[in-house]
């Protein structure tokens, strides 16, 4: 039973949900083997398998000493980890707690908050790290050190003697900062990326050695160099991550670069970089004692391609499948996304494969499961996470499983499930073909034969199959089949359908096509034109005309400037390349925004978002268009006038900025304003906690986003209420005021509504309004005190929730409130022009409950009113008793 409990209490403290890990204390860094996973976090160092099942842990703080270890290496055909810090150790790789040599004379680590890179180049440990420590010569540092793992190497483990002087890079340059490093297997070399900080400028470096030479001085004589530059639209001169992409020739490298302006939507870009040839110097780094250090030579390496830009990549890992890249990009505020691009470097559509609920950032290193390599390791503060990055199984028909845009997914044709091509075999593989990441799954083409009188459809399933996958195509209007016989041909992915021109009418041809893909049926309904017809009513060429007829499958002829048959099958070609020389006509004048209000929301969305701007009497709805979703979302107009429009701001799969424009008859967008969809807010308390029967308190909500919260909604027995909510930009703070609501109607349960969801925000309990009973008054010098008597309450009420006025006839006076305690409330109205006040009643407000209290009598008054009661009673008395006796 003992142990069963203490299972039950380890699995509580690390709260291991099935591919998640929640520790202790922040994760400084965490490093995968080949069999095993390691995690590293301020306190312990764990070993755990691949699935996230903790085998090992190992302290590294405990009463006699505190290994702040900040390198942490897996040495696989050694059998060891290797971690720095306060000392260097080799520890069992497996079994952490089997400790095979330490070194205390050598300080590896780093200081507080300083990054270092380190990894295995050949049979040495390369590690770069500013060198704080070490006494400056000739205002050169150690920046760049190669260290021996064995014994038998020169000068034992862990020491960076060379054969004739010690194996170490030298700078002038004593800002640096290393971000990422790596092993290239063939031809062995071993490249460095830093940022470097002068008084001129920042920039980013590459080092490269030749890891294949045999002796140390000589990898470290091979440095070659380079500057980094991103980009052409503005200067990104900080590196945050980045990964080198498996290529069979060369090296291709992503390095994510920031602007530091966290508020410029694009603060961020990952570029594609050629860095198999580095050559030349950079001045102020140079091998061990070479004279002058570095001087600037070679070129600087510029982009191939900027493939995303976002307000903040924090880390970017990359796998290659055939000719697609595969990137996976972390970001600051908690995402995943996943980014396909093909042979020639163009992205296609991201997609988010994880998002937290908050803003904790990934961290830069990102790594595969090194035997499935379908998922990935990132680690956001305290959790460790295993995400699957080939989600196929989530799309249940060959439509979704296409509309993923995601190469790696293909439709298993005999198992009916959408899967990976290893998951698929001796079966059909449909998949998205090459070169086709941003087209429809279906589309149409029509041409006129001559000199016959036929029209003939062409279907095109933007797809491809490793095998002939069993395949058909129909073509019907109303119910009858539009072809059949010869003039049907479907050869997979393509449909051709002939038929007379006679069947076209003004109005059209509907026509509903069913495409059949082994038991998947894809069904898609158009209306078939007379290219020569499709015209509209303005004077001359309009940008209309032309989407009508590329959405009709016709052809636009750029030189007569009208819609034409066309003769044959040609190219495909989308509204914006065929249609863009076409000049626009209006029939309006063009709106303008000017503003939204407000600009940010979870992505839950907004409900109740204004737009301002001139001219917005044409706007037929809004579109909202953002960087990691390739279809635009659109919302209707609820409310309008000349320069305002009210609509609702959906919710969203992604996190970031998205551009706001608004839509004229003409499907035409203007404007390009930013919204920015966020984290759900959280709430961690109120403050105060407690109001009164009447209501109107001033409630704080505590917790994070919160400015994206619309309002509060207080729940009763009987009823709720929706109460606005009011956001100070300066400060952040967020608050209500208390509903009216009843001591028996027991309210309190609040929640905060987001879009399309709430959020638990705890209870408000109610008490009884504030009792106040009298009031007494004295003079002090030219001034009035005022004690006002009150009953005690749990209201716990503040100087600026009370209201006071003192009242004399038609005259009032302010009390200013000097102190509120458990049964008084103490205020003074101030004299004017030395006459002193007199007050015999007293205004108070609390919020919305107020009251009229008139002042307490002299205590004699109570005397004299109890005597004259008593005179009353007793000659009553005699009254009575002599009318009796008359009676009698």
């Amino acid at each position: 039973m003992g142990r069963y409990l203490l299972g039950i209490l380890v699995l509580l403290k690390y709260c291991i949900c099935g591919d998640v890990v929640n520790f202790d204390g922040d994760i400084k860094d965490c490093v995968v083997g080949n069999s095993k996973l390691f995690v590293l976090t301020e306190h312990r160092l764990h070993q755990m398998r691949h699935d996230l099942h903790e085998e090992k842990r190992k302290d590294i703080t405990n009463a006699t000493h505190h290994n702040r270890v900040n390198i942490l290496v897996p040495f696989d055909t050694n059998g060891t980890l290797i971690t720095c810090g306060t000392y260097c150790e080799v520890l069992d790789i497996n079994d952490i707690t089997n400790s095979i040599y330490y070194e205390t004379t050598l300080f590896v680590g780093l200081r507080q908050n300083e990054k270092s890179v380190a990894f295995i180049s050949g049979r040495y440990l390369l590690v770069g790290k500013k060198d704080d420590d070490a006494k400056a010569q000739d205002n050169r540092y150690s920046v760049v050190s190669l260290l021996s793992t064995l014994h038998d190497q020169p000068g034992g483990i862990f020491s960076r003697t060379a054969e004739s002087s010690e194996a170490f890079i030298q700078s002038t340059v004593r800002d640096v900062e290393f971000v990422d490093g790596f092993q290239r297997v063939s031809p062995s070399e071993s490249y460095l990326f830093l940022n470097a900080k002068t008084d001129s400028e920042r920039k980013v470096l590459v080092l490269c050695m030749n890891s294949s030479k045999g002796k140390k001085s000589d990898i470290i004589k091979s440095l070659q160099a380079a500057t980094i530059r991103c980009c052409s639209d503005k200067v990104r001169p900080v590196l945050v991550a980045s990964t080198v992409i498996p290529s069979v020739n060369g090296v291709i490298w992503a390095g994510a670069f920031s602007a530091q302006n966290q508020q410029d939507p694009e603060n961020s870009a990952l570029a594609l970089y050629d860095i198999s040839n580095v050559q030349g110097q950079v001045k102020g780094f140079c091998a061990n004692g070479e004279k002058p250090c570095g001087s600037e030579r070679g070129s600087e390496l510029q982009p191939l391609s900027v493939v995303f830009k976002y307000s903040s990549i924090s880390a970017v890992a990359a796998v290659r499948n055939g000719f697609w890249i595969v990137l996976f990009i972390g970001t600051s505020d908690g995402q995943l996304i996943k980014l396909m691009l093909d042979e020639k470097f163009t992205p296609g559509c991201p997609t988010v494969l994880y998002k937290s609920d908050d803003d904790r950032a990934v961290l830069p290193r990102m790594q595969f499961d090194p035997v499935d390599t379908k998922h990935i390791y990132i680690a956001l503060k305290k959790q460790l996470r295993r995400v699957s990055v080939v989600p196929c199984a989530k799309y249940s028909t060959l439509k979704d499983c296409r509309a993923a845009l995601d190469p790696l997914c293909g439709w298993c044709v005999n198992t009916l499930r959408c899967s990976t091509q290893d998951e698929c075999s001796k079966s059909s593989w449909v998949f998205t073909p090459k070169d086709s990441l941003q087209e429809l799954l279906v589309s149409f083409q029509v041409w006129a034969e001559k000199p016959s009188s036929k029209i003939t459809l062409h279907l095109s399933l933007s797809l491809e199959s490793t095998e002939n996958p069993t395949f058909s195509c129909t073509f019907t209007t109303g119910s009858v089949k539009l072809c059949d016989g010869s003039d049907l041909d479907a050869v997979f992915p393509n449909c051709y359908c002939s038929f007379s021109d006679q069947l076209l009418s003004i109005g059209g041809l509907n026509i509903s096509a069913e495409v059949a893909v082994g038991n998947q049926k894809i069904t898609e309904r158009l209306v078939l034109k007379d290219c020569l017809n499709i015209k509209d009513n303005s004077p001359s060429v309009s940008y209309t005309q032309c989407v009508r007829c590329i959405s009709a499958g016709c052809h636009w002829s750029s030189s007569s400037q009208r819609c034409e048959w066309a003769h044959e099958r040609g190219p495909k070609l989308n509204i914006q390349d065929a249609c863009k020389d076409v000049l626009y006509e209006t029939k309006y004048k063009e709106p303008e925004i000017l503003s939204l209000e407000p600009s940010k929301a979870s992505f839950n969305g907004r409900n109740n978002v204004s737009l301002r701007g001139r001219n917005l009497e044409s706007v037929t709805k809004i579109r909202v268009q953002g960087d990691l979703e390739c279809i635009p979302k659109e919302s209707p107009v609820l409310d309008r006038s000349s320069d305002t429009l009210r609509f609702h701001i959906p919710p969203s799969a992604t996190k970031g900025t998205v551009k706001v424009c608004v839509v004229t008859p003409d499907d035409r967008c203007h404007g390009n304003s930013i919204f920015t969809y966020s984290s759900q807010p959280s709430c961690t308390g109120i403050q105060p906690t407690v109001t009164w029967s009447s209501g109107g308190r001033k409630i704080h909500v505590q917790g994070s986003n919160l400015e994206v919260v619309e309002s509060v909604t207080v729940k009763s027995s009987y009823s709720y209420y929706n109460l606005k909510t009011q956001y100070n930009r300066s400060s952040g703070d967020v608050w209500f005021h208390s509903p009216k609501c009843s001591y028996y109607d027991k309210c309190g349960s609040l929640s905060l509504p987001v879009g399309n969801s709430t959020v638990d925000c705890g209870y408000l309990s109610y008490e009884y309004d504030p009792g106040f009973i009298g009031f007494t008054t004295l003079q002090v010098a030219s001034d009035l005190q005022v004690n006002i008597k009150k009953r005690a309450d749990m209201l716990n009420l503040n100087m600026n929730e009370v209201t006071v006025t003192g009242l004399q006839g038609d005259r009032q006076y302010q009390c200013v409130l000097e102190k509120i305690e458990s049964y008084s409330v103490l205020c003074e109205i101030k004299g004017e022009s030395g006459a002193i006040p007199t007050v015999d009643k007293l205004n108070i407000s609390v919020g919305d409950f107020y009251m009229i209290l008139s002042g307490e009598r002299p205590k004699y008054l109570h005397f004299f009113s109890i005597a004259f009661s008593l005179i009353f009673l007793f000659f009553f008395l005699i009254f009575c008793n002599l009318l009796f006796i008359l009676r009698m």
